[in-house]
């Protein structure tokens, strides 16, 4: 089934996995379909978004995409001047932030920073554009290294995923809100191995179980 032209266009802009559950929103009260595009979309003034993301990597040289012709930037990049390692005594304009509008509400949905080699090296998610950072990702040489996901919009991790070469190796769960993870999940490929799990909530692993079995 093929995703509807705006997806289309803006995950042509994601050079990375960033979201599968990126749902624009509908205009007007009839159906689903998108609104039509009052103008050519194209680059646009870099106008600020409201964006719940930090403020690091943000520079002067802003420039924006308008995907849906609607005025609205939907991807902003920043670009930063400085030197050129394959060109000694030279200056580069390199990206290093790109925040993108996922679901055409006129709000930043994702903030992704770049190290001077183009390498991507922190994500923040609005997984359900609600206005808050849900999920945090870090890349280490542009390769996903580890993620915290805050489930209930407090502030704190409730799940912390780690990473080797990209695959996922340990889950930490904290199940009651306490602040402290109490399920630990180790994954062999793309199953569990083995399951530790905190019964009295001490920060310690009283009991370890197989995977499928207790």
């Amino acid at each position: 089934m093929l995703l509807p032209m705006r997806i289309r266009s803006l995950f042509a802009l994601l050079p990375l996995t960033v979201l599968a559950c990126a749902t624009p929103k509908s205009s007007g009260s009839g159906g689903g379909s998108a609104p039509v595009a009052s103008r050519p979309a194209g680059p646009v003034k870099a106008t600020v978004l409201p964006s719940a993301c930090s403020e690091e990597g943000k520079t002067s040289d802003a420039r924006a995409t308008d995907v849906d012709g609607d005025g609205r930037p939907e991807v902003i990049k920043y670009y930063q001047t400085m030197d050129d390692p394959e060109r000694p005594g030279e200056k580069k304009s390199a990206l290093v932030r790109q925040d993108i509008d996922l679901n055409w509400d006129g709000k930043i949905d994702v903030c992704r920073k770049f190290s001077a080699a183009g390498l991507a090296v922190r994500e923040e998610i609005d997984l359900d554009y609600d206005g808050r950072i849900d999920e945090v990702r870090v890349y280490e040489d542009g390769v996903i290294a580890r993620s915290e996901r805050d489930r209930n919009n407090d502030g704190k991790a409730d799940v912390v995923r780690r990473f080797k070469g990209g695959k996922l190796q340990q889950k930490e769960i904290d199940t009651n809100d306490d602040g402290q993870a109490d399920r630990w999940e180790y994954y062999d490929g793309d199953k569990i191995e083995r399951v530790g799990i905190d019964i009295d909530h001490d920060g310690k692993v009283d009991r370890w179980a197989k995977a499928g079995g207790s």
